[in-house]
């Protein structure tokens, strides 16, 4: 499209005439136009002066002497805390029902403990019993577990290979050079390397 002739300039036609970068329609309205050149000029100081300022570089201490000098709470404990103080203090009606709660619960805990002082003998008879109750469930899960082992039929063949010195023998060395050998290969795996590594990136 072509520029017309009393067209003024805009931004783009601003800022490609302060880079030298301008057209002959621009350059014949700039001759003719003294408000755009009152612009061009105004801009050009702008930005003389804006490149003469000096460059802001701040040290390398700077951000840690902000974050410093900044104390950043816990946004979710205020919160809760704001949240609860004004549920409470808002109206009497609310500060009244926390009252009752509160007296509830300081109720509760006092009758608890006068009754646990007053009646030690039963919670006494009550945790020997349980204690008893325990030791009979825990025995009979023993013999469960035993009897369902004896029921296997793997069984059998486990206690023939057992029932001879030599094999039991046999069966322990085996099974201790295994260990060792887990133990050896997981240190040789668990060990820094002595010399640089090949593929390692720096």
């Amino acid at each position: 499209m072509n520029r017309r002739a009393d067209e003024h300039f805009s931004l783009d036609d601003i800022d490609a005439w302060l880079a030298g970068q301008t057209g002959a329609a621009e350059q014949a309205h700039f001759e003719t136009c003294g408000e755009c050149r009152d612009l061009v000029q105004t801009e050009r100081t702008l930005a003389r002066q804006l490149a003469a300022l000096p460059a802001f570089a701040p040290s390398t201490m700077f951000a840690d002497r902000i974050m410093a000098s900044v104390a950043i709470p816990d946004p979710f404990a205020i919160r809760s805390l704001q949240t609860a103080r004004r549920r409470l203090f808002t109206t009497p009606r609310a500060l009244a029902a926390a009252a009752m709660v509160a007296l509830v619960l300081v109720a509760s805990m006092t009758g608890s403990i006068v009754w646990t002082l007053s009646h030690r003998d039963v919670l006494a008879n009550a945790g020997g019993w349980l204690t008893s109750q325990a030791g009979q469930w825990l025995w009979t899960g023993l013999q469960g577990a035993g009897s369902t082992v004896l029921e296997q039929p793997w069984y059998g063949g486990f206690r023939d290979a057992l029932g001879s010195p030599v094999r039991l023998a046999l069966v322990s060395g085996i099974a201790s050079l295994t260990y060792l050998s887990g133990v050896v290969a997981l240190r040789k795996l668990m060990a820094v390397p002595s010399g640089p590594v090949t593929h390692a990136s720096a």
